[in-house]
């Protein structure tokens, strides 16, 4: 069963006493890609940042795994955000903009704070509706307001000593680990320095081998020497190494490397902060998957805007949050590459598990890219459903005419599973209605069969045409209303054309009351 990872309940917000979300209730499972779409204006980007922090609800709740975060800033959520503009840091480098939150971050002491927090969220929920409920007396509300502070101080020590646990537990663990390493450096070392025996047995099979090499190459010229010696080449480097010692000076290299790393680890283990070279580690893995492996160094000016786009979200993922969010990241570049990096950003959601949320106004991208989409229109959800549900079965007028193109007609409903518009009965496959309700039918363009004149439904004349790349899009007149078509047939303008549709094609809506 599906884990919720966030949810809303009942999402109030304004701005200067204009609602700007209400109603919302939406909760989100772990690993999935959500779409939040909608018009400019709809709420859409201030639900995101109210997910993420930057803004916080009038009235309402907003639980991330289990933890209700409305007053929690957005440093302590396990969340991180690309922002339309990206906000890179331009005097940083590709390496140092992608560093920046490991450096200053700790998601593990994070997630502990969060524990912490939750282990009194029941008692907080309880002592904050006594203090509320109109008929509690007033010992009994002051008993709730001197708990509650008792609670705040309770988490600010248990945190205290939960941190200490875990510098702890890091300080063994680093022991433990660079203890074994440097005990199985040290044997090495010791049985090579003291196997003196193959030092003088590679010392004679050297000798016989560039004697060997010499006789070959007498009298060759150089580029032909070249060519014997290559074929030696990988020998020598072994047989010179032991004769030489130098793999005992590269385990002793190592060893030194192992000190340096532990030392760096332990320091690091004081703040709960990463070491230097697990950085680098991570911030390398984040720029391979983002495929910026060499760019370490590039100034952030230096780069396209795909380029930047992508730092911003190596940046982002390099901490590994829970929650991924997204506004309108690829707002800013050319259609060929925007259509390139959604693919690439439900490719690399896939990969790394994390759950991403992400806003756009663009409904080819949130059908391309999302597994849930959220329809929303003046700060309301108008409907939540996979791509599918969502384009093929949309519950309103709204839906309909904003996910794709569509032809929307009043119609009656007559019998079960059979519907009357433009004056012709047809028939359908929805049966949630009475007879001679009225209601509204939405067929898509690509979801009307032109047929022959004596087969047809209903007839048109051709008002426009235009090509559109893979289809023709067809306006046809049809008893004075206008219908959109896209077939693959190319029509002239004035041509009469005969329509019919599939019953499955035709779906419909309830009317709204106004």
């Amino acid at each position: 069963m599906a884990k919720k990872l966030i949810e809303l309940k009942n999402i109030y917000k304004s701005f200067d006493d204009e609602i700007v979300v209400k109603d919302f209730n939406l909760y989100v499972n772990k690993n999935e890609f959500v779409t939040l779409v909608g018009p400019s204006g709809c709420g859409k980007t201030t639900t995101l940042r109210m997910i993420g922090g930057f803004e916080f609800p009038d009235s309402g709740e907003i639980i991330l795994n289990g933890e209700r975060v409305n007053e929690i800033p957005p440093y302590h959520r396990p969340i991180n955000t690309v922002f339309q503009r990206y906000a890179l840091f331009p005097h940083l480098n590709v390496f140092d903009n992608v560093a920046y939150g490991l450096r200053n971050f700790n998601r593990v002491f994070e997630d502990v704070k969060s524990n912490v927090r939750k282990s009194y969220e029941k008692e907080k929920k309880e002592l904050l509706k006594k203090i509320q409920d109109k008929n509690i007396s007033k010992d009994e509300k002051s008993e709730s307001k001197y708990r509650l502070k008792e609670i705040k101080s309770e988490i600010k020590e248990k945190i205290s000593n939960e941190k200490e646990k875990l510098y702890e537990t890091n300080l063994a663990s680093i022991e433990k680990r660079y203890d074994k390493k440097e005990k199985e450096l040290l044997s090495k070392i010791e049985d090579l320095e003291n196997n003196t025996v193959r030092i003088e047995k590679a010392n004679e099979e050297l000798e016989q081998l560039e004697d060997k090499i010499h006789e070959e190459t007498i009298g060759m010229k150089k580029l032909e020497k070249a060519k014997v010696l290559q074929k030696y080449n990988k020998e020598l480097l072994t047989l010179r190494k032991i004769a030489y010692q130098e793999d005992i000076d590269d385990l002793y290299k190592e060893l030194k490397i192992v000190y340096k790393y532990r030392s760096d680890e332990e320091k690091s283990a004081k703040s709960l902060m990463m070491s230097k070279h697990h950085i680098n580690e991570a911030v390398l893995d984040a720029l391979n998957l983002v495929k910026l492996s060499g760019y370490e160094n590039r100034k952030i000016s230096n780069m396209s805007g795909g380029q930047q786009q992508r730092v911003a979200i190596a940046r982002a993922i390099v901490n590994k949050p829970k929650i991924l969010l997204l506004d309108e990241p690829l707002a800013a570049l050319d259609l060929k590459l925007r259509q390139n990096m959604q693919y690439e950003l439900k490719e690399m959601q896939r990969e790394l598990g994390i759950t991403f949320i992400y806003v756009t106004h663009d409904q080819e991208e949130a059908l391309t890219m999302s597994d849930i989409v959220v329809v929303m229109d003046n700060g309301e959800i108008q409907q939540i459903g996979t791509p599918q549900d969502i384009y093929n079965e949309p519950k309103n007028r709204f839906v309909a005419s904003f996910i794709g193109e569509s032809n929307i007609i009043r119609a009656k409903y007559k019998t079960p599973k059979q519907v009357e518009f433009m004056g012709t009965v047809f028939d359908c496959t929805d049966e949630n209605f009475k007879n001679g309700e009225i209601c509204d039918v939405v067929i898509r363009p690509e979801d009307f069969d032109i047929v022959p004149l004596e087969e047809a439904k209903l007839k048109g004349i051709v008002d426009s045409i235009i090509f559109k790349g893979v289809v023709y899009e067809i306006c046809a007149i049809i008893q004075g209303k206008e219908f959109v078509i896209h077939k693959y047939e190319k029509f002239e303008v004035g041509d009469e054309i005969g329509l019919t549709v599939d019953p499955f094609e035709i779906h419909l809506m309830k009317v709204k009351e106004s």
